[in-house]
């Protein structure tokens, strides 16, 4: 799971599973999980999806015309 794409995917099916605040909950704790494991690329992958569902949660969820939240500049 590298692509941008993926990981929006992620975050959205973590939101539709799990609903928007346990949804960064549960990142957190996979995240947190990889460290101490020393799982350096899944580290890479969660700290990512947790960043998408953070942007998604503040945007209530809209993404922007591409599908994918707007990078900010």
């Amino acid at each position: 799971m590298n692509s941008d794409a993926e990981i929006w995917r992620a975050a959205r099916d973590l939101i539709a599973d799990h609903g928007p605040r346990r949804a960064e909950t549960h990142a957190t704790k996979v995240l947190a999980e990889m460290t101490l494991g020393g799982d350096f690329a899944g580290t890479l992958v969660w700290r990512r999806i947790l960043r998408a569902v953070k942007g998604l949660n503040a945007n209530g969820g809209k993404a922007g015309s591409s599908g994918l939240p707007q990078r900010r500049r």
